[in-house]
């Protein structure tokens, strides 16, 4: 799968660099392309692609999800030159911040590729269980492109059909109703004809389970608890051998990586095929230096985050590495918090940009902690939900969560496991948004930082905007 997803994208949703004919690929067009199995492949592999980008998963959706929380600040001694991550941190942004452009325009490109499969590979003489698999992943990925811009943006506009012309692109934003109604539609399709798993070459690809776990999330990010605990029991009870490493620390091994904890993945390749991660990179400081390549620092952690572990839970230390003064390597004596992320290691990679580590997106603690969240909130005080918390926290060298809570008490318990257990994982933003704790979990951690009832959405791009005068922007921007 990872070597499948390197791919060479030439127009509108189409090519790879597996292409078996001699045709060049400055000449490929919708009409001569998709004809046969390799090219439906290829297209669907460059729908993935866009995942394992800079405009992606690769670092900007970091920024979004993680430097704009209580987990992640810039200052304290340490500072970076980019103007949109020091606005997302400080929640000084406006619709002018290039991150916002930078997801839009690729989650869209993202989109039409998707769009464009499911227009045109049904009329390819094809192995039709192939055919149809190759369909429904392109819809559960229509499906995650349009949750991750639902949650980010609000109302955003609903393209279901492939662009083939400049013409008529002035869309209207579709109401958040409509968004979620088709969300919910591309993954049950989806659901309904993905394998269960795959074969090693394959791995990596959405799945049945990937598809129901998301159907779960989007349930429980709508406070639609029966059918997010459901879905969530569905995953647990599906058979495709997902469970928990016995380690916390075994989760982000590389040689972990598709196991049994993994529901869906970015996948990255490391050594030279230009498809690797930029993680350990990026997230790793400057001063600390692996095969004579400097880090930058980024996702810089908080104190708050740090301290808010126990000293026993085994997840702190594989989440962070605190550095000092006189650590090897040392940190500078002028950062007031040396804390940097420490999940997502790897001491092969000879570049930023090569290392091996995929991007846990979603996992099957996520999934646990789904089931017992929606479990409290239709009764409180489940024994079930007890039990789905107590596996996390046992994992973790924890106790038992202390019983017979009532549900608002629980309710916390589990959105502080969520944080602890998801740290950098890009849940956090998600969760303090949906729970409306943004404003009061931002000014806990630091109360210069102003944010208003209008931040728990981001400002549609003001590029867009200015090309398309029919989108509108969310209020108090």
């Amino acid at each position: 799968m990872k070597k499948t997803l390197s791919i060479l994208f030439v127009l509108i949703g189409l090519s790879a660099c597996e292409v078996l004919e001699q045709t060049p690929e400055s000449s490929f067009t919708p009409e001569n392309f998709y004809r046969n199995a390799d090219d439906a492949k290829a297209a669907v592999s460059s729908v993935y692609d866009l995942l394992n980008t800079s405009e992606m998963y690769n670092q900007v959706m970091w920024i979004l999800q993680d430097q704009a929380t209580d987990d992640a600040e810039w200052g304290g001694g340490r500072s970076t030159a980019n103007q949109a991550k020091n606005d997302l941190d400080r929640y000084a942004f406006t619709p002018a911040t290039s991150t916002f452009q930078s997801i839009w325009s690729t989650t869209y490109r993202a989109i039409n590729r998707a769009n464009t499969v499911i227009a045109r590979v049904p009329a390819i003489a094809m192995d039709n269980d192939l055919r149809s698999r190759y369909v429904a992943e392109a819809k559960f990925m229509r499906g995650f492109y349009y949750f991750t811009l639902v949650r980010l943006f609000g109302a955003v506009p609903l393209q279901l059909e492939e662009t083939t012309s400049l013409n008529n692109l002035t869309v209207t934003r579709a109401p958040i109703e409509d968004v979620y109604k088709q969300i919910i539609q591309d993954f049950t399709d989806a659901e309904n004809v993905l394998p269960t798993t795959y074969s090693t070459a394959d791995k990596g690809r959405a799945t049945k389970g990937a598809a129901k776990a998301f159907l779960a999330k989007v349930y429980l990010t709508r406070q639609e608890w029966t059918k997010a605990s459901a879905k969530a029991k569905e995953v647990m009870d599906l058979g495709a051998g997902y469970d928990l490493w016995a380690n916390f620390a075994d989760v982000f091994l590389i040689a972990n990586e598709n196991g049994k904890e993994s529901i869906f993945e970015v996948q990255a390749i490391g050594g030279g095929f230009n498809e690797g991660s930029w993680m350990q990179g990026y997230m790793r400081p400057n001063f600390d230096r692996v095969n004579g390549v400097a880090g930058f620092g980024d996702d810089p952690v908080t104190e708050n985050l740090y301290r808010t572990y126990r000293s026993d839970d085994k997840r702190r230390n594989v989440t962070i590495r605190l550095y000092t003064p006189t650590s090897t390597p040392a940190a500078p004596a002028s950062v007031s918090f040396p804390g940097y992320v420490a999940k997502y290691l790897d001491p092969t990679a000879t570049a930023n940009g090569e290392a091996g580590n995929n991007y846990p997106i979603l996992r099957y603690a996520d999934v646990l902690l789904m089931y017992a969240e929606s479990l409290n909130e239709q009764s409180g005080n489940d024994a079930e939900a007890y039990r789905a918390i107590n596996r996390v926290r046992n994992r973790a060298g924890l106790p038992n969560l202390t019983a017979n809570l009532n549900q608002a008490q629980f309710r916390d318990s589990l959105l502080l496991e969520r944080r602890l257990e998801l740290a950098f994982e890009g849940h956090r933003w998600y969760d303090l948004v949906r729970t409306k704790r943004l404003i009061p979990a931002i000014t806990a951690q630091n109360p210069t930082i102003k944010v208003e009832n209008r931040h728990y959405l981001f400002p549609i791009p003001q590029t867009e905007r200015d090309v398309n005068p029919n989108l509108t922007q969310n209020e108090g921007y």
